[in-house]
């Protein structure tokens, strides 16, 4: 019987940091590639990577600007022919049937060493393939899907990031290592500020400042670190010194030492295990408004929960553990409509 293998290309749209891959290529249209693969029930799926060749979906590999867009002729055949070897290697090409995910230049020169293929989607174009690969993987996407997709859009930041790309006023959308929803990074955290000029600085409380009395997302993710390890010093974390009449009354209590510690350990998993996007929005009542019905709408949703490792699930705040969200507020309240789902857009893409 004849094995089916997959073939997708690899797109620009990544992670900013090293993930597997099937994990690091976060555009749509790769999520709908990657979903149509699967549903096709192939003996393998493989990545077509103008970097590293042939890549395994679990394969972890580490973000890259290389496209064969950019590549000279025979720039493109010696990584071709570099392919078809890796090709040989997991399977018996005169027996095996290759679908093709991909455009014209990643499979050009392949073609030619490969008996059956197939090209479900050859011919269309970006707009057209996307409309396509919803149908073939009956892809009722919520309000909440939407969102992802929109934010899966953005450009990506890690840590350490450069401010000036950051607007002076907007919403910020987290992502956290190893959590997946709708096909692709789970949204954990959506947030702003409420001061003008602001989302630059909040960013930085959050990232950098070992302050969890300035950052309530710190605050929240010392909890559960403490929670987790089952830490007596959760009573002290939860004080807050921000007040001089604080200070006075709690700050003998306190080992000041360990705390500072405690505040090392917070920035390091921020750090490390976090990403984000961003985008602007001058007006604060428009802000507040659009941040809350984010959150409302995927609070509300039923498709993208918690890994069980994730760290909130060790959260002493009930709210975090049932939404899957680094947040209390906003909850379960008015979602989007459709008419606010349009106007997101085009605020994403502005």
């Amino acid at each position: 019987m004849r094995k089916r293998i997959v073939l997708i290309s690899c797109v620009s749209q990544k992670l900013p940091h090293r993930a597997k891959a099937k994990n690091l290529y976060i555009s749509t249209l790769f999520k709908l590639n990657l979903k149509y693969a699967n549903k096709l029930n192939p003996d393998g799926v493989y990545i077509l990577s103008a970097k590293y060749g042939l890549l395994n979906l679990d394969q972890e590999i580490d973000p890259y600007e290389q496209t064969l867009n950019n590549m000279r002729v025979n720039e493109v055949k010696q990584w071709a022919n570099q392919v078809i070897e890796q090709i040989r290697k997991i399977s018996v090409v005169e027996k095996t049937e290759y679908v093709f995910l991909a455009g014209e230049r990643y499979r050009k020169y392949l073609l030619p060493h490969l008996n059956n293929v197939q090209i479900p989607l050859k011919g269309l174009r970006i707009g057209e393939q996307l409309q396509r690969l919803k149908e073939l993987t009956d892809c009722n996407i919520t309000k909440c899907g939407t969102i992802h997709e929109l934010a899966w859009g953005l450009e990506r930041y890690g840590f350490p990031f450069d401010e000036a790309k950051i607007p002076l006023n907007g919403i910020y959308i987290l992502f956290q290592k190893g959590e997946e929803g709708h096909q692709g990074d789970r949204i954990v955290r959506i947030g702003t500020h409420t001061g003008g000029n602001q989302l630059r600085s909040r960013l930085k409380q959050h990232f950098l400042n070992q302050n969890k009395d300035r950052s309530i997302f710190r605050k929240n993710i010392g909890r559960a670190l403490l929670n987790q390890s089952n830490d007596s010093f959760l009573e002290y974390w939860e004080l807050d010194l921000t007040t001089r009449k604080a200070k006075e009354k709690y700050s003998s209590l306190i080992d000041l030492g360990y705390q500072k510690s405690i505040e090392s350990q917070v920035s390091e998993f921020i750090q490390t295990n976090f990403s984000f996007c961003v985008f602007e929005v001058n007006s604060k009542e428009e802000r507040l408004q659009i941040e809350s019905k984010l959150i409302s709408t995927i609070s509300w949703c039923e498709e993208c929960k918690p890994s069980k490792t994730w760290l909130g699930n060790a959260s002493p705040k009930n709210k975090i553990v049932e939404s899957g969200l680094w947040l209390v507020n906003e909850l379960y309240k008015t979602q989007f409509n459709t008419s606010d789902i349009e106007h997101l857009s085009r605020l994403m893409k502005a």
